[in-house]
């Protein structure tokens, strides 16, 4: 029985030994994945990035990269060497990681400089043993004096994230500090500390979906022109996607909260006009994703061929038109809804419209060539195989600052006046059209 413990000892202690070889073959793994996945959707945009020397030991890790960027872009900005290096430690169930920019090409003087001393970010990480990583990047603090002598500073920011192995859990959470602008001209912009959440997957190691969130507090301008500072409240970016079955579904907007436009700066009525609820989006639905896909790899591998060839015309380089063309036949299929829109309130009137557009059948080869052909025949045809629902409103609030806006309004003869405003809003649905709530055709739209 004892020697049964002692072998067993032995075995645990063989295998608790043998493990930070492990984590450091691991390790070696996921980084050079992940430069292949990086190289993949970058490469013929900004270059790809090239592992220099690889140095793994039993218990530690050197390794630098170097950035290689395409001759198109090194043309456009001249970069030089970027190096990156890391020192890894194997321990027993982790990897842990640091890296910092040990050249940074031609601009490393000005780039140490604006970041006093010190290299834009460090970034540090733990790879576990099933390729489960967490990482912290840091931005230092920086202070640039731009050539036409405007001061930037800011105190840096840092930005945590986690992923597994297979990229299908994404989480990331960064917070920043706040930036200040001042022109030579006495115009200084703040921008409050912001902050950017998000969370999802990659999707087929190439694309993220999930929901992703920019924040800032405030913006605020000082200028000479304006008699008080000028502040713009709760502005945001978010956006969220996914894919299921195939269709890919995604929605975006900048929002902001609130600013109020100083009397200075309205020669109309000289009175403080308040925007509130402002919100500019786009979404797709039950959009097929594959073209969507192929037509990203594709533009990708022709900007690398526009880089190599030094073309500046995609016709030079021999685009596919007939695999173009295929990819947009397969995108435009039934139930494809695709959604615009601007919305806000101008002192406390609402503003708002969209645009609202959805396939009820597939757009086909022969219907595309038979709209090429057939004029305004074929174009009416069109109608029978979407339906549209389109609104404008106009608040009176709006029409007292720019008249010229109710003059054109008024001149369209689409709107009509209520207590509250103008309104305009026409649907189109089976083939069958109405404005404004009353029947109406083509002709007569395009005779009013």
């Amino acid at each position: 029985m004892k020697k049964r413990i002692i072998v067993g000892l032995v075995a645990v202690a063989a295998v608790a030994g043998g493990l930070p070889y492990v984590t450091g073959y691991v390790a070696e793994s996921q980084a050079k994945q992940s430069i292949a996945d990086l190289n993949l959707q970058s490469q013929s945009r900004y270059g790809q990035i090239e592992i220099v020397k690889y140095e793994r030991g039993y218990n530690a890790t050197y390794a630098e990269y170097k950035w290689v960027t395409n001759p198109e872009l090194e043309q456009e900005l001249p970069i030089g060497e970027i190096v990156i290096s890391c020192d890894g430690v194997h321990n027993m169930l982790s990897y842990d990681y640091s890296c910092i920019l040990k050249n940074m090409g031609l601009q490393e003087e000005q780039i140490r400089a604006a970041f006093k001393g010190k290299a834009p970010i460090t970034i540090e990480g733990t790879i576990g043993l099933t390729g489960d990583e967490t990482s912290q990047v840091t931005i230092n603090p920086l202070e640039i004096i731009t050539e036409q002598g405007a001061r930037i500073t800011s105190d840096g920011g840092r930005m945590n994230s986690t992923a597994n192995a297979s990229l299908s859990e994404i989480s990331g959470v960064g917070t920043f500090s706040p930036i200040t602008v001042l022109a030579a001209s006495g115009v200084e912009v703040r921008i409050s500390e912001s902050t950017f959440t998000l969370d999802g997957s990659m999707y087929e190691k190439k694309f993220f979906m999930g929901d992703s969130v920019f924040n800032v507090d405030d913006i605020t301008v000082v200028a000479p022109m304006l008699e008080a500072p000028l502040s713009v409240k709760g502005v945001s970016m978010v956006s969220n996607s996914d894919v299921n079955d195939g269709l890919y579904n995604g929605k975006g907007s900048l929002n902001v909260a609130e600013f109020t436009l100083p009397a200075s700066l309205n020669n109309r009525t000289n009175k403080d006009v308040l925007v509130k609820n402002v919100t500019i989006g786009t979404s797709f639905a039950d959009t097929p994703f594959a073209p969507i896909a192929k037509l990203t790899d594709y533009t990708q591998k022709l900007a690398e061929q526009m880089s190599e060839s030094g073309a500046v015309d995609p016709g030079m380089v021999g685009m596919d038109e007939q695999f173009l063309r295929e990819q947009v036949l397969a995108l435009l299929k039934k139930d494809l809804a695709i959604n615009l829109w601007v919305n806000s309130e101008v002192n406390d009137g609402a503003l708002k419209s969209h645009v609202n557009t959805v396939l009820t059948k597939d757009i086909t080869e022969e219907f595309i060539s038979e709209l090429e052909t057939g004029g305004a025949l074929a174009a009416l045809k069109l109608l029978q195989q979407v339906d549209l629902d389109i609104l404008v409103a106009i608040p009176n609030s709006v029409t007292e600052l720019s008249p010229e806006v109710a003059m054109m309004a008024a001149m369209s003869n689409k709107f009509v006046a209520d207590a509250s405003g103008l309104t305009a809003a026409l649907m189109l649905k089976e083939g069958a059209i109405t404005l404004n709530g009353e029947p109406t055709s083509i002709e007569a739209l395009m005779r009013n």
